[in-house]
């Protein structure tokens, strides 16, 4: 017996011959399992799949019954880090457009639905979340003539609560939230891979069409009669890269903005499971003497 990656072969003699057994070929769910992490799998790794879904179905519908070998070696080279490399360019296009959609929105969802100019929310809701930043969080959030007076200074006070709000609700306690982070950076990167997934659609319409006998390149030929019977490769392909063609006209800006809204509405709302900070007597003598301090 061989193991080669996580293929394993069976090497007998017969008649002074070697036979090979056939490979046990590695399948999605295998490859995904490379993936333990939920948000990697499904934020980062989904939309790099999806990107190359169109060129994959053609090659494994034709090369894969015929070649098993191809088929585990496409197997170990995902084993190897395809699958965290398709990810990582995901996750890389993503954050390099999140910059740019920030920019274009004035800052993260999760800033914006805390400044008091800021519409999104009815006003209620805001109070109650400065409310509970203030009691369970201890940080003191700006007025509304503080922020308008000094915005820099406001936002920052929102991003710092934010970002210890998410230290705190780090967790399978707060699974729903999770779930939200991973809808919104689904979101992103497949926006991002957008331009890049419908290139790859066009590139398996174009396969499609010439394994059916749609269209022909030598001599340049197109046959409509074919389109009702375009063959099992062909149709598969075809159907697969309109499909995810008209898919991706799915994400858009606008989509993107409201999964953060969301996202950020949930983060707030887990502050209702947090207990309420209480101030230490020990740290109140150190806080006058800072103060005092402050003042010469």
């Amino acid at each position: 017996m061989v193991n080669i990656g996580n293929n394993c072969f069976i090497l007998t003699r017969k008649h002074d011959a070697c036979l090979w057994q056939q490979p046990r070929t590695m399948n999605l769910n295998d490859i995904l399992d490379n993936v333990r992490d939920p948000y990697d799998r499904k934020a980062r790794t989904f939309p790099g799949l999806l990107t190359v879904l169109p060129l994959l179905v053609p090659l494994l519908w034709i090369f894969g019954p015929k070649s098993p070998v191809l088929t585990s070696l496409l197997g170990l080279v995902a084993g190897c880090g395809a699958i965290y490399a398709l990810g990582s360019v995901a996750r890389g296009r993503g954050k390099r457009l999140e910059d740019k959609l920030v920019k274009d929105w004035g800052g993260m969802p999760t800033t914006l639905i805390l400044r008091h100019r800021d519409t999104f929310l009815d006003g209620v809701s805001k109070k109650r979340y400065h409310d509970e930043i203030k009691a369970k969080l201890k940080i003191v959030v700006p007025t509304a003539g503080e922020e308008a007076e000094n915005p820099g200074a406001a936002d920052d006070t929102y991003i710092g609560a934010t970002r210890h709000l998410r230290e705190l609700t780090r967790g399978k306690a707060n699974a729903l939230l999770l779930k939200e982070n991973i809808a919104y950076g689904f979101h992103r990167n497949m926006l991002a891979m957008r331009p890049v997934g419908m290139l790859t659609c066009l590139l398996g319409i174009v396969l499609g069409l010439l394994l059916s006998k749609i269209a022909q390149i030598r001599p340049l030929k197109f046959d409509a009669d074919n389109l009702l019977s375009p063959g099992a490769a062909g149709g598969m392909t075809l159907v697969v890269a309109i499909a995810l063609l008209f898919f991706w006209w799915h994400f858009n800006d606008d989509q993107v903005r409201r999964m953060g809204y969301v996202y950020a509405e949930r983060l707030f709302e887990s502050m209702k499971s947090l207990p309420t900070k209480r101030q230490n007597k020990a740290e109140k003598p150190l806080q006058g003497e800072a103060s005092e301090g402050a003042k010469t």
